[in-house]
C-alpha cells in the first residue's frame, strides 16, 4: 500500500496543475490500477480510408473491452467508514475520437468524444453496508470534449478534459447538485509500443497503464444515508400514503 500512497500523492499534484485552468477547487476522487504496471488500457487506431477514428478503452486480454481492477480513493469528508480509504473497484473506460491528430514537431494532440459521449465508470466490488445494500456506483463520468496529448516516441501520454467540456458526475454516495465546474485528468504510462502518429491521422495502436483524478468546484458532499431499517419504513410509509390517496380519489369519485 506504500506504493499506492506514493502514486496517490503524485496524482493529487497533477490534478491541481490540470484543474487550475477551469477554476476547480477540489479533487474529490482518484484511482490507480491494482497492478500499477499492467497495460490494461488500449488505444486502438480505427482509421479507414479518409475516415479518422480511434478508441481508448479498458481491457483485460488486450483486445476485448472489459472492466479492470483498480483502487478508487474518495477525498470527500462525511462518508461512512467502509467508504474511506482505497476502495476495491472495477473501472470501465470507453472513449471515441472521430478526428485525426494535430500538432507540430514531435507534439501531437487528438480530440476525444466531441460527437459521442465518453464514459468512465467505477463500480465497487461489493455493495456498501449502509442503505439498501445495493449501492455500488462510486463514480460515473459522462462527458464531451477531452484532449489526448502525446509526443512522438513517448511512453507516457495524458488525456484531460477541456474548458469547453460538458461533464456529468453521478454516484450512489455523493451529491453533485451544488457543483458548478468539473474537470478530470487521466495519466497513461508504459506505452507499448511507444506513441506514434502522422499529423492528420490517428496514432498506431498501443497499450498502457493508467491512473487519474477527478475534480469539481465546489466539491460534492456526502449526504446522510438512512439505515436499511429506515429504508424499509420509508417504503412502507410511501405505500401507505399512496394507498390513502387512491382511496380518497375513489371516495370523491363515488360521492362527489
Amino acid at each position: 500500500m506504500r506504493s499506492l500512497a506514493i502514486v496517490t500523492a503524485g496524482l493529487i499534484a497533477a490534478s491541481v496543475a490540470s484543474s487550475a485552468q477551469a477554476t476547480i477547487t477540489a479533487t474529490f476522487g482518484q484511482f490507480v490500477q491494482r497492478d500499477v504496471s499492467a497495460r490494461l488500457f488500449r488505444y486502438l487506431n480505427e482509421d479507414s480510408g479518409s475516415d479518422r477514428k480511434a478508441s481508448i478503452y479498458t481491457t483485460i486480454d488486450g483486445t476485448t473491452k472489459a472492466s479492470i481492477p483498480v483502487y478508487y480513493l474518495s477525498s470527500v469528508s462525511g462518508l461512512p467508514g467502509d467508504l474511506m480509504g482505497f476502495q476495491a473497484a472495477h473501472l470501465t473506460v470507453d472513449l471515441v475520437s472521430n478526428v485525426g491528430t494535430t500538432g507540430s514537431g514531435s507534439s501531437r494532440q487528438q480530440l476525444f468524444d466531441t460527437t459521442v459521449t465518453g464514459t468512465i465508470s467505477f463500480t465497487r466490488d461489493t455493495a456498501a453496508a449502509e442503505g439498501t445494500g445495493s449501492r455500488t456506483n462510486l463514480l460515473t463520468v459522462s462527458f464531451t470534449n477531452a484532449e489526448l496529448d502525446a509526443s512522438q516516441g513517448a511512453g507516457a501520454l495524458g488525456l484531460k478534459s477541456l474548458d469547453s467540456a460538458t461533464i456529468s458526475y453521478t454516484s450512489d454516495f455523493l451529491d453533485f447538485s451544488t457543483v458548478l465546474a468539473q474537470a478530470f485528468s487521466l495519466s497513461f504510462s508504459g506505452a507499448s509500443p511507444t506513441f506514434g502518429a502522422t499529423i492528420g491521422e490517428s496514432g498506431r495502436s498501443i497499450r498502457f497503464a493508467g491512473s487519474g483524478t477527478f475534480a469539481a468546484g465546489p466539491g460534492p458532499y456526502a449526504p446522510p444515508v438512512p439505515e436499511a431499517s429506515s429504508w424499509a419504513m420509508m417504503v412502507t410509509g410511501f405505500g401507505a400514503v399512496g394507498g390513502a390517496m387512491r382511496s380518497r380519489r375513489r371516495a370523491v369519485f363515488r360521492f362527489g
